[in-house]
């Protein structure tokens, strides 16, 4: 049997579509890590706004009087836009200054130009401006934490005021959920101060804090007082999850979840280049028998001294060390030019994940946490193998036991929130829910409810025992006296 199988292996590993895979493989790995980086550093150099942009608005206001009923408050519309562009487009779009200008600044401006145009009420038009030249200041001064307290201020007063409101109406599931959503919102006010981290997104702990927040928002907005379904209990885990790893980040002073890191791609490989291991897999599988017999080799091959369920074993074995042969040489060439890319050092840092079993943070070494992904991921691998090599066993065409089994792999996600969308239950039987065990990992929600790791498996287990089964039937029946 060994011998077999090596000779399978030295069969697949010397066609030149193996050499061509391989050098598309390299290829995209260069192609994703450059364009990442590369993606991260423009995010970063563009201005907030273009002249290109103030000249269109120039225009706009050029065709719009302020003294006409009908175009008064386009006019006040379009002016605002002017002189946010303004006085936003010598600062980045990931600066703290452009965030602060669209969030804060934005409607002081709106407010002063309904004032001098709409309303028309030069004392609160006066109290706009003192308002709006003390930001400028601070906006010159560089003075991001101004902004802060202000902000602070902002939400004490509402918190004070919600306070008082849920005195009154203690049983109103709204209030306390606006209140659990202000309170939020102290906590990464706070933080940005405590922490000394400013606004904006050109900088990891900036854009975690934004994460933070918008993650753990998500997550009080989506869990209270309604009746949650499997597929809100799912999403709202994630919501969680995520929150808690950034939070994690920005209460530690670690950057885990930094995107612009080799440690974070290196972790990442199995999901993000998952789609090739698969295809690898169906290729090398669809063709594996039919191309034997559509070049007339499968004669040389029956007349070997071994029985034909062992010459058709060893192939699928074969097919699935290739599989872990790809798998292998992916993760190798990530490390490699994720490294060169990001920088080696950051692969000395462990991989942190939320369990909801205990709900608290655990660690895990790099390497183990890849191989229980990949462990988790496996059964995808040989099921889609064990398909594509069915099909080629049982129809002999190449095109058929390679597109099928890729267009399935292609739709499992669609079909799988179809069911859930319409309850079709009867889905997790397939094997599309079942396949994928990454989601039991750490407390995690399965996409179906009454499904189970151990249910999982036996799932997969019979399908793939279906699948060998019959290709062990039509190969050894199979006549090739004609061939």
């Amino acid at each position: 049997m060994s011998k077999l199988i090596k000779n399978e292996l030295i069969k697949i590993f010397s066609k030149k579509s193996m050499i061509v895979i391989g050098v598309i493989i390299l290829v995209i790995i260069i192609g994703f890590n450059v364009l990442n980086k590369i993606s991260q550093n423009m995010s970063n150099s563009y201005s907030a706004y273009s002249e290109s942009y103030i000249r269109y608005l120039d225009e706009e206001l050029s065709n719009l009087d302020p003294n006409k009923p009908s175009d008064i408050n386009k006019y006040v519309e379009t002016k605002s836009q002017k002189d946010l562009a303004i006085l936003a487009k010598d600062y980045k779009e990931t600066s703290w200054q452009a965030e602060v200008i669209g969030t804060v600044i934005s409607p002081i401006i709106e407010e002063m130009n309904n004032y001098e145009y709409i309303d028309k009420n030069n004392e609160a038009l006066t109290a706009s401006k003192t308002k709006y030249d003390e930001m400028l200041i601070a906006l010159k001064n560089e003075d991001w934490k101004y902004f802060a307290n202000k902000e602070l201020e902002n939400i004490n007063t509402q918190i004070e005021d919600l306070n008082t409101l849920i005195a009154q109406d203690s049983e109103n599931e709204d209030l306390k959920t606006q209140l659990k959503s202000l309170e939020l919102q102290k906590e990464v006010v706070n933080l940005r101060l405590d922490k000394n981290i400013n606004y904006g997104s050109d900088n990891y702990k900036s854009i975690a804090v934004q994460n933070y927040r918008m993650y753990m928002g998500n997550y009080i907005q989506s869990s209270q007082g309604r009746n949650l379904t499997d597929e809100d209990k799912s999403e709202i885990n994630g919501y969680l999850e995520k929150a808690n790893l950034y939070k994690y980040d920005l209460y530690n002073d670690t950057e885990y979840q930094n995107t612009a890191t080799a440690n974070y791609t290196f972790q990442n490989s199995i999901g993000t280049y998952i789609a090739i291991i698969v295809m690898v897999v169906v290729i090398v599988a669809g063709v594996s028998i039919s191309e034997e017999f559509n070049k007339g080799t499968v004669k040389l091959l029956l007349v070997r001294p071994y029985s034909r369920t062992k010459i058709l074993i060893s192939k699928l074995i074969a097919v699935f060390i290739t599989m872990l042969i790809t798998t292998a040489t992916i993760l190798l060439l990530q490390f490699i030019i994720g490294g060169i890319v990001y920088g080696f050092g950051t692969y000395m840092m462990n991989v942190v994940q939320f369990d909801f079993t205990t709900n608290s943070i655990i660690t895990l070494n790099i390497f183990a946490y890849l191989g229980l992904i990949f462990i988790c991921k496996l059964p995808i691998f040989i099921l889609i193998g064990t398909l594509a090599f069915a099909l080629s066993t049982l129809f002999l065409n190449s095109p058929l036991a390679v597109a099928l089994p890729i267009l399935g792999y292609m739709g499992s996600d669609m079909i799988n929130m179809i069911a859930i969308s319409y309850k079709w239950d009867w889905v997790k039987y397939f094997v599309t829910p079942n396949w994928d065990l990454s989601q039991y990992l750490f407390g995690g929600t399965p996409m179906f409810s009454g499904i189970s790791v151990e249910f999982s498996i036996t799932i997969c287990a019979i399908y793939f025992v279906i699948m060998i089964v019959a290709s062990i039937v039509s190969f050894k029946k199979r006549n090739i006296k004609n061939v």
